[in-house]
């Protein structure tokens, strides 16, 4: 191939949603994308396997974007995640909280809800008719798959154009910083108090739930079939069948950069220069093998913080990010200990998900009091044999916890599994305790900690989520350029807020975009200098016809 010829060589760190969404956009740009992958398999986060024909499912538990017409659907559209043919699955309900044998269900029906709600808790009406409310705000809302600061006020923009913005204001207002404990805290109903504390982690902020509800009532929250593995593999047979090329088992040491230093150009929308920098660059990666690879662009795809402590020295890190990574009393990471289980039967008194009192279980540093349980059925005939299904249980953690497991593992690896399986054993127990009907139907199939997605993905702290901020804190959004790197990009869920699936392929989208700009500046540049160079040939020939 001539060098006029030759294509943009873009090198991709990480084979998730991230680095594929990454792949596939480059190669539609005409780019020569290559995906290096440390794992056996592609999807990273978004990930599943199977144990003695059941199928475990690590990540999908609703998909934001499964309703047509909204911009997170056009982008799984782009990427062949969703298409016409696509089975979209509609859960019973979206959530189940349990306690003293009643329960409580955000149901698809926003006023079902309501009217359950009141009957459970007639004391709380005004709190139950605002989250309510303003749930049915929200779904009318757009959904941004970008998710930035403009588009958050295009965003509420059109939730304005449903509700007077004074109303919205005050309704929005109303739990604006307000974290789930505190929220909590709103209500005199045990029971509803537990469905928020249940839901997600308790440093989350409350529109989190709203917010997941809304798109949940607005059929934009609801499950493709095949789960995170088919989603996955969708990803990858895009990029496969156009061409691109992804290398598996093959870890990346490090980010090999030029010593020489190159002047970047900073230009308005007109060409004209507002300022430079100096600025390394990129030439390449090192494999764990050693092996150099040299490319025009890379793209870092994987954890950010192990990025910027493996990959590439601490001083590129952005300030917003080393932030995030001192204050840690106002950054939360957080991780699961999770069990999934073999049963023999369908499970059908739990259709979707429950939540429900148990006897004290300590794993790690914490301590539960409350059990959540999933059935996988919904998710297609691929997840059990007939008559079968998968139920799985997640416990928050947190980085404290991360560390005790990797301690302990570090101890010797059959305490690890033996302390795994000793849990494992005690919420099988309790959910045998809880539906007797199922005694000695469960079996275990797997149990992992957050120290097996700090060794699998190198997530930091064991945080297969980003970490816990909100939509207005300063560092909700980091930047996907990296000061001082002229070739080097971000992207992931962990870049914006707030975070997710959807995040993560609409970043790899951007990526690919910040590259087309840089290479259009280049390009713009060699027409400029050619231009320079037409003249300089003009005038000398005229001299020369002159003389």
């Amino acid at each position: 191939m001539s060098g006029e010829n030759k294509k943009t060589k873009v090198l991709i760190i990480g084979g998730g949603v991230a680095g594929l969404s990454a792949g596939i956009f480059a190669l539609r740009a005409g780019f020569e994308p290559v995906i290096y992958e440390k794992n056996a398999t592609y999807g990273g986060s978004c990930s599943g396997w199977y144990r003695d024909g059941f199928a475990i499912d690590n990540c999908l538990h609703w998909l934001t974007g499964t309703q047509k017409g909204t911009l997170t659907n056009d982008l799984w559209r782009e990427l062949g995640v969703i298409t016409d043919d696509t089975k979209i699955i509609k859960r019973d309900y979206f959530w189940a909280s349990e306690y003293y044998g009643e329960t409580v269900h955000l149901w698809p029906d926003p006023e079902k809800t309501r009217e359950e709600m009141l009957r459970i808790a007639p004391k709380d009406a005004e709190e139950i008719n605002s989250f309510i409310d303003f749930a049915k705000i929200a779904n009318d809302a757009v959904s941004f798959p970008k998710n930035g600061p403009k588009e958050i006020a295009e965003s509420i923009s059109e939730m304005t154009k449903v509700i007077p913005p004074k109303e919205f204001l005050i309704k929005s207002m109303r739990y604006m910083g307000l974290r789930n404990t505190e929220w909590a805290k709103r209500f005199k109903s045990p029971l509803l108090q537990k469905l928020i504390l249940d839901f997600c982690p308790k440093e989350y902020e409350s529109y989190w739930l709203i917010l997941a509800y809304s798109f949940y009532i607005a059929g934009n929250g609801d499950l493709i079939e095949g789960g995170s593995i088919g989603l996955a593999k969708s990803l990858y047979d895009t990029y496969i069948k156009e061409g691109g090329k992804i290398c598996l088992n093959t870890p990346v040491k490090k980010i090999k950069l030029d010593r020489k230093e190159y002047v970047s150009s900073i230009a308005d929308e007109i060409g004209n220069i507002i300022k430079q920098i100096t600025v390394h660059k990129a030439k390449g990666i090192v494999l764990e093998n050693d092996e150099f690879i040299s490319s025009d662009y890379v793209i870092i795809a994987c954890d950010i913080n192990y990025a910027f402590n493996n990959l590439i020295s601490k001083k590129y890190a952005p300030l917003s990010l080393k932030e995030i990574y001192k204050d840690r009393l106002k950054y939360t990471f957080y991780s699961a200990f999770q069990v999934a289980f073999a049963l023999d039967g369908l499970f059908e008194e739990v259709p979707d998900s429950l939540t429900f009192p148990c006897s004290d279980i300590e794993a790690g540093y914490e301590k539960y009091n409350r059990i959540g349980v999933k059935n996988y059925r919904k998710y297609g005939e691929y997840i059990a044999p007939p008559g079968k299904t998968v139920i799985q249980v997640s416990l928050d953690q947190y980085e404290k916890d991360c560390r005790y497991w990797k301690k302990l593992y570090e101890s010797g690896k059959e305490k690890y599994d033996s302390q795994k399986y000793n849990i494992a054993k005690a919420i099988q127990n309790e959910i045998e305790e809880k539906f007797p009907a199922y005694e000695g139907k469960l079996k275990i199939l797997d149990v992992w900690t957050p120290y097996s997605y700090l060794k699998r993905n190198n997530d930091t702290n064991g945080s297969f989520m980003r970490f816990i901020t909100t939509a207005l804190s300063v560092n909700a959004f980091l930047p996907q350029d990296i000061k001082g790197l002229g070739n080097v990009f971000l992207a992931g869920h962990y870049i914006k807020y707030p975070g997710g699936l959807p995040t993560a392929a609409q970043t790899g989208k951007d990526a690919v975009e910040l590259i087309k700009s840089a290479e259009s500046r280049k390009e713009n540049f060699k027409s400029t200098l050619k231009k320079i160079e037409d003249e300089i040939t003009n005038v000398s020939n005229e001299l020369v016809n002159m003389v």
